[in-house]
Formats: C-alpha cells, structure tokens, sequence
C-alpha cells in the first residue's frame, strides 16, 4: 500500500465503524479525515482542524491503551493509539460525546487501526521529504546565485510544490523578532497559513522557515492583505506580524519580492501601533526605509541635533504630541487644531513651547523634515525597547 492510501483505508474503516474519524499525528495535528456529512460532525472537524497540533497528546502516549479525552467545542473523543510497530505515531480519533460505540464498532476500530498506524507512519515520511524537499528549493530560489535560482524556479514548479503561474508574491511571518522572545511561533504560524491555504483553496503554495526563525511564503498570485490578516488574527499562534512583497512575473524573481516583504515585516515590528498584522512594502512607506537602518542599536545620540535638543528640553507628552501632529499636518494649523480637537489658540501656545526650547523657526522645511524623521526614529527607538 502506498502513504496516499491513508485516506482511502480511514474511510472505508469509517464506512465499516459507522462513524466519523480522523487520523491525528502524536502532536495532534490532523493528517486525514473521513468524510464527515451533517453539520455538527462537520462543524467538530472544523475545531479540530483550527487548533491542528495546538493540543496536548494525551498521558498516555507511550502505551498501546485507548485513551479518552475531552477537547473544547468537540466534547470527549475516543483516541486509538496508531503506531508502525516500532513507536507511536498518531491516534485514530472518534468523537462519543453525545453517541457512545458499542462493542462491535469499538472492535472493528481497534482491529483498523493496525493497519494505519502503518499508513500515516508512510504519510509522514513523505511529507517530511516533500517539506524538506521544498525549503531547500525555496532557500535556493531567494538566494543569491542566479543561475540557482533559475533552477530551483524550474524544480519548484515541475515537482508541483507550487503551480505555474503569471504573478508571484512573498509573504514573510515572524513573531516577535525582540531578544528573548521564542522564534516559535513564526514556524507555527507558516505551517498553520499553509494548512489553511490547502484546506480552503485549490492554490498551491510552498513556504517554510529560514536559519532565522523567519517564516517564508511563496504565493501564485497576489496577496490579498486583509485577508492574510484575518488568518494571523484567527490563528492561535500569539502576536505573529507579515510582511508582503510585491508581485513579480516569475518565480525566479520571487528573491526581490521576498526582500522587500522582509523590510515591511521589520517596519511592522519597529512600529507595530501605527500597521495591521499584514503590511505591504508599499504601505510601509518611509518606514519601509527605516526599517534598514540598526535601529536597536542606535541611541539619542544619534538623532540630529534639534532632536535631541527638543528631548532634552523635557517637554510634555501633550506638547511633543502637538509637534508630531503638526508635522504630520504638513504645518497647517486649522488641520492640526482640527485633528487634535483642540483650540486654536492651545495649538498656538504649545507650538511656542517647542520654538523657544529649539530657538528656531517651525517655518524652516528642512527643520521640519529632520524632527519629523528624528521624533519617528525616537519612537520606534522606545517602541523597541519597552513594548
């Protein structure tokens, strides 16, 4: 029998059980599912598949018992351990919430699933290879060698790991990129978009995680950003933030839009209040040219001159506020007043504070332009530090 068999074996044990299974691996991510025909059987997978190895293997994992568990908004599931005659490799799941097995269909489950823990123990070798397969060609189609990633282009479609398409677009994921933090979450979350791509379209799309703890995506079209956004939000992998490239008309030049989704993904994390969990290269404007620079390590005495005259000044939080927004404003006052829904007159008064602790004019262009890039920098600089 060959791995892709898994499927067809789990559903004719169905057919002979009369219930409705799944094949879990040992860290309780879905791997297969019979066919599941009325709404509440499809609704319970539905809760399976979303909080795919986001469970606890049950205790008694390194034994051949059955086990019984209850899981949230499924309710208490029988788990048959399936194993490849050497080690435990996943469980045969049945739902007995509200219909408990009798005798005969607990034996015929029992006697089926000898023969899958064999299957999925197959399934699992071959993914294993498949993933594998695919993030050495993703490393070498973002790479530096041209000629490699013309080649690996050619193998990531011919071997079908993603489709043949006009557009390509790169989507990088990580978590929170600060020291200390675990890069887990960024793997998590590629594996969890990959499953949701397979299980919600016919789009195939290759992704995985670099040496850094960056998460990859290789898209056959464009990103659509709200609704990458939506499958972060829904994912219960922690404060995880993307980046999106721009489309490109072949594979072979996914490294520039994979660049550049890096660079909106860090101007995401360098200002993450101002930017949604999915930001474009393109919407990540002068932010996006921030992004290249060490902001870590950089210090006040980096800022330009008159910005760390204004900090030292030691100003009030309302009265640099009023600064930014008037910078921000382009130094129209009525639209200043008007964002802050304040007086005229209050505008005019805080804005006085700020030009006698610089002794120089608002007017000047280029000052403006310095604090308004300097006062950004500061805040990603504290951002940075204190979030």
């Amino acid at each position: 029998m060959s791995a892709a068999s898994l499927d067809d074996a789990l559903q004719d044990l169905s057919e002979a059980a009369g219930r409705r299974l799944v094949v879990v691996d040992w860290t309780m991510a879905v791997v297969g599912y019979s066919i599941h025909e009325n709404e509440a059987d499809r609704l319970r997978l539905s809760v399976l598949l979303a909080h795919a190895g986001g469970w606890t293997p049950p205790p008694a994992a390194a034994t051949s018992d059955d086990v019984y568990a209850v899981f949230p908004q499924v309710g208490r599931c029988l788990l048959i351990p399936l194993t490849d005659h050497r080690r435990l490799v996943g469980y045969l799941l049945c739902v007995v919430d509200d219909d408990p097995l009798d005798d005969a269909q607990l034996q015929t489950l029992r006697h089926g699933a000898a023969g899958l823990g064999v299957l999925l123990s197959l399934r699992l070798l071959y993914d294993e290879h498949d993933r594998s397969r695919a993030r050495e060609l993703l490393i070498k189609v973002i790479g530096d060698d041209p000629v490699q990633r013309r080649a690996a282009a050619e193998a990531l479609i011919a071997e079908r790991h993603i489709g043949a398409a006009a557009q390509y677009s790169a989507v990088a994921i990580e978590g929170d990129p600060r020291p200390g933090h675990s890069p887990d979450s960024s793997a998590l979350a590629v594996w969890t978009t990959l499953d949701f791509v397979a299980r919600s379209s016919t789009a195939s799309v290759v992704g995985s995680t670099l040496d850094d703890g960056t998460g990859i995506l290789i898209f056959p079209r464009p990103v659509v950003t709200d609704r990458l956004a939506r499958i972060l939000d829904d994912m219960d992998v922690g404060d995880v933030r993307a980046g999106i490239g721009p489309v490109v008309g072949r594979l072979e030049e996914i490294h520039q839009s994979v660049t550049l989704a890096r660079r909106a993904l860090r101007a995401n994390w360098l200002a993450p209040a101002d930017h949604g969990r999915a930001l474009t290269s393109d919407d990540a404007g002068l932010d996006g040219l921030l992004a290249l620079l060490p902001i870590e390590q950089l210090t006040v005495d980096d800022l330009p001159r008159s910005v760390q005259t204004l900090l030292a000044a030691d100003l009030s939080s309302d009265i640099v506020a009023t600064l930014q927004a008037y910078l921000d404003c382009g130094g129209d006052a009525a639209r200043t007043a008007r964002t802050l829904t304040i007086q005229r007159s209050t505008l005019y008064y805080r804005l006085g504070r700020v030009r006698s602790a610089l002794d120089r004019d608002l007017s000047d262009g280029r000052l403006r332009a310095e604090l308004q890039l300097g006062l950004r920098l500061h805040g990603m600089q504290q951002d940075w530090s204190t979030r």
